[in-house]
């Protein structure tokens, strides 16, 4: 499931539920600057186009958390968050 969350830029972006980050990407890709989280059982969340990062592979984070800003990175055509829901890759 992919869905887009518009937001003024610099918004705040909190992880949905607690998980180990498992990826962050900073380079330049479709998604822009973004930030995998394991969830465990299957589930990984992503979240898109952020202008900053602020975790770092293998930290562990609390739903809530602030894990990165949003912004207009990657095909993002305005300010925004894209944010997946994985399970099994899918």
């Amino acid at each position: 499931m992919r869905l887009i969350f518009p937001c003024e830029d610099k918004t705040s972006i909190r992880a949905s539920a607690d998980g180990t980050v498992t990826q962050v990407v900073s380079g330049y890709t479709g998604y822009g600057k973004y930030i995998i989280l394991d969830h465990g059982n299957g589930y990984t969340t992503l979240y898109a186009h952020n202008s900053e990062l602020d975790v770092a592979v293998g930290d562990e984070v609390e739903r809530g958390q602030v894990i990165a800003k949003a912004g207009r990175t990657g095909w993002a055509t305005g300010y925004g968050l894209g944010f997946e829901i994985r399970y099994d890759g899918d």
